[in-house]
């Protein structure tokens, strides 16, 4: 066999690209069929009067951007997004990353004792199904029987009506219970790459453990800061579950947020069209916020 004739062999770099490809085709499909396709779907039917019952449940009309005009001059949407900035700065920003990251640096530190049991308190929280921490915070704050209020007769204090009187509150707290683990495994993962050395040269420089903290800990993991704060708030605002089963959004909409403002229209009023362009706004504005991330990412490392 002569040299023009053998076949060409593929390289081991062409080999494993090919492989890598291989791999990510499953993951790729998956993303396609459960996010790209009903994301498309959505955008396309917030153009019609789709329907669930009625003439246009089959035959629906397109009308263009009618539905974006009167989601725009809908009071009941501006509050369920002003409902959402304050669930997702309460919960994500102030609660859930705050929170995580005190318990990822105290376990760092803490005896083996300490670390099974604060933390897989904190992963019991988040293992536990939606639904079931819903009914267990309802328990909780029960304004008679509730844990929450027992507690604060035995100390004293006058009872609350939390899913009534404070209800914003109410799913704020429910969520920053059932979702720190997620950034305080996330931290302690980032904290277990800093080599303690860097640690043992700064107590000897006599820095104390907030220095350490400022100018060690922080400036070393602020990829996982940005990345956490990103995931959170992409994640939390678009919290359905949880504030459907404590709250159902009331009372008088105070507790609703855009989750729960776009299943009422479109399946309580059927009005698919209109909560599908509801849902590509909600769509828009988390899209915004990972390219915000990604431009400061990009940022921050030049």
């Amino acid at each position: 066999m002569t040299a023009a004739t053998k076949k060409p062999r593929i390289s081991r770099q062409r080999w494993t690209e090919l492989s890598l490809l291989l791999f990510m085709l499953p993951a790729v499909i998956v993303v396609v069929v459960f996010v790209i396709v009903p994301s498309a779907w959505a955008i396309i039917i917030s153009f019609t009067d789709q329907s669930l019952v009625g003439p246009s449940a089959q035959n629906p009309s397109f009308i263009g951007f009618d539905n974006y005009v009167r989601l725009f001059k809908d009071d009941k949407f501006w509050n369920s997004l002003r409902i959402s900035f304050l669930f997702v700065i309460g919960s994500a920003l102030i609660g859930q990353f705050v929170l995580g990251l005190v318990l990822a640096v105290l376990l760092k530190g803490s005896g083996f004792v300490g670390r099974v049991l604060v933390g897989g308190s904190v992963l019991l929280a988040w293992v536990v199904p939606e639904i079931v921490a819903a009914y267990i915070w309802i328990s909780m704050l029960n304004s008679r029987s509730g844990a929450v209020n027992q507690v604060f007769t035995l100390l004293g204090l006058e009872e609350v009506r939390w899913l009534i009187d404070t209800p914003l509150l109410a799913i704020i707290l429910a969520n920053i219970w059932r979702g720190t683990a997620f950034s305080m495994l996330l931290f302690s993962s980032a904290l277990e790459t800093i080599p303690d050395e860097i640690y043992d040269a700064a107590a000897i420089d006599g820095a104390s453990g907030w220095d350490k903290f400022r100018f060690i800990t922080v400036p070393m993991i602020r990829y996982t800061i940005l990345l956490d704060i990103i995931l959170l708030t992409m994640g939390t605002f678009a919290v359905f579950g949880l504030v459907y089963a404590l709250t159902n959004g009331g009372p008088l909409f105070r507790s609703e947020v855009m989750g729960v403002y776009i299943y009422r229209n479109a399946f309580q009023f059927r009005d698919i069209g209109y909560g599908s362009a509801a849902s590509v706004i909600m769509l828009i504005i988390n899209l915004v916020l990972a390219v915000f991330y990604l431009r400061f990412l990009k940022v921050d490392l030049k």
